[in-house]
């Protein structure tokens, strides 16, 4: 491809198209799928387009950090499939990993989607461990905001282990607040909501926002060295309010028909 491709998809904005089809302002069908793994304490499987990531949660009771005496802990972690892409190598994920696993991380982590003292056993001694990791399965792009996704998905149809529940006094892992995703790649004067792994080959820049239920902006991390004017800033975040709207909206539906089908389970034997 090259500079004649670059030509033709910038044609294509110009008339808010892209080559898949979708609207410069659209996501790709997105499927979610809660609790695809029964020994995990919580877990949900994300399609994205053909992007795919796995987000599995396990919780254990341990010592809490000597300066937060007082808060339970949430590591969030990032493995790469070798498979999900050539580019994948075995091992500890590479710098671009590391910066999805970020884009996570501090989405729920700066979102303060779980309270953290909630997790307290015995303050100073014992606590809850939530441990979050995600796999990407397959890489067609934005696997940071399908990863999002799924790891909140993972986190609304979380269970505690019964004996970290007995002493915490409620089985389910709650949340205060519901953090997503939206990431905008910029090509040329365009951006693109969601951009797909060809579309990535020719980004100039990228930012994923994280927004809450309520609007509020809880992180923002900036991909690539292209520059982003004040106006194209301001404009992503209206954009990532907007789509963090319909992501969440499809995790909470995903969410309830989940525990609707194991409280059906549970009743029926």
């Amino acid at each position: 491809m090259g500079q004649d491709y670059l030509e033709f998809l910038l044609a294509k904005f110009k008339s808010n198209e892209r080559v898949d089809g979708r609207a410069l302002d659209q996501y790709r069908k997105l499927e979610i799928l809660p609790g695809v793994v029964p020994k995990a304490d919580g877990s949900a499987q994300v399609k994205l387009g053909e992007t795919q990531v796995l987000a599995g949660i396990k919780i254990t009771s341990g010592t809490p950090y000597a300066d937060t005496p007082n808060e339970g802990v949430l590591t969030v972690g990032m493995d790469l499939a070798p498979f999900a892409h050539p580019d994948f190598q075995p091992g500890p994920p590479d710098e671009r990993g590391i910066g999805w696993g970020r884009v996570v991380d501090r989405g729920i982590r700066e979102g303060k989607a779980i309270d953290l003292g909630s997790l307290v056993i015995e303050e100073g001694k014992k606590v809850a461990i939530i441990w979050l990791d995600i796999t990407v399965l397959n890489h067609e792009g934005n696997v940071q905001d399908a990863s999002s996704v799924a790891a909140l998905a993972a986190l609304m149809t979380a269970k505690f282990p019964p004996d970290i529940a007995e002493a915490l006094g409620k089985d389910s892992v709650e949340l205060a607040h519901y953090p997503i995703s939206v990431t905008i790649g910029k090509i040329g004067d365009y951006l693109l909501v969601d951009p797909s792994l060809e579309e990535e080959d020719y980004l100039d820049s990228e930012l994923s926002i994280t927004t809450l239920e309520d609007g509020r902006v809880s992180s923002m991390q900036k991909i690539l060295s292209g520059a982003l004017t004040e106006d194209e800033v301001l404009r992503c975040v209206e954009l990532a309010k907007e789509k963090s709207d319909e992501l969440r909206a499809a995790v909470m539906d995903a969410a309830k028909k989940y525990k609707s089908a194991e409280e059906k389970k549970v009743n029926e034997e």
